[in-house]
């Protein structure tokens, strides 16, 4: 007999990810371009699936005939409360991000820092509550704005880490990496310090993609976590059974 797991998917702007959960615990992790590729192995085991999208989940009713699936929205039942006055705006990767450091950090004050084509900044009191937070421009979108909203400076996204390193830039397109990389730094550094100043004993959690680039540079204590999202997703399907 097959056993029953939780299966989350992260559909982000490029790819997708994908979790396998046997009751907490993360057991197998895929990342794949396209919904229509998720693991055929996954399907007909009666397992139960959680979808996050940022772009909406579309035709999912075809590609999950006969599975047991939620698409988390607004309406969503979550296991902490939302204070945000614009539910139907909130992005659902930031509820699941935040759901998921309220699992590992309960009774805490919590920052939710979500480094991806965007940052986000998501405050959970310890109470529970989802404060919201601050949406950004992410670092390779900073990089692409320089370079599309000038005439002369170069597009870098491709090879900024090459030209990236202490000091002074000594040409335009070293000191294009350093203001979008030490420019980000600075940024979260002192957003910490602005949210620590109204939120004692605050915990900071990073996640997303580029976390990789900043975790080790950031002046304030932080945890990495890159599977917060779908961890999120798995509770939030716990709290649904």
């Amino acid at each position: 007999m097959n056993k029953s797991r939780n299966v989350a998917v992260d559909v982000g702007n490029s790819s997708a990810k994908v979790g396998v959960f046997e009751n907490d615990a993360l057991i197998r992790k895929e990342q794949v371009q396209f919904l229509k590729d998720l693991p055929k192995d996954l399907f007909g085991k009666g397992h139960h699936w959680m979808f996050s999208s940022v772009a909406g989940a579309k035709d999912l009713s075809s590609l999950m005939e006969g599975e047991s699936y939620q698409v988390l929205d607004a309406a969503t039942p979550l296991p902490i409360k939302v204070s945000y006055q614009t539910p139907n705006t909130l992005g659902v990767d930031r509820l699941a991000a935040a759901v998921g450091g309220c699992a590992h950090y309960p009774d805490r004050n919590l920052l939710v820092v979500d480094a991806g084509s965007c940052i986000t900044y998501d405050l959970v009191t310890r109470e529970g509550t989802f404060e919201g937070g601050v949406i950004a421009p992410g670092l390779l979108m900073r990089m692409r704005a320089m370079s599309e909203f000038t005439h002369a400076l170069p597009d870098i996204r491709s090879e900024w880490a090459q030209h990236f390193g202490a000091g002074a830039g000594k040409t335009t397109r070293a000191c294009l990496a350093r203001g979008a990389v030490d420019g980000i730094r600075h940024e979260i550094d002192g957003f910490i310090e602005q949210f620590s100043k109204d939120y004692n004993d605050l915990i900071v959690i990073m996640t997303g993609g580029d976390t990789v680039h900043f975790e080790s540079i950031l002046k304030a204590p932080i945890f990495a976590d890159f599977d917060l999202v779908l961890k999120g997703l798995n509770r939030i399907l716990n709290h649904n059974q």
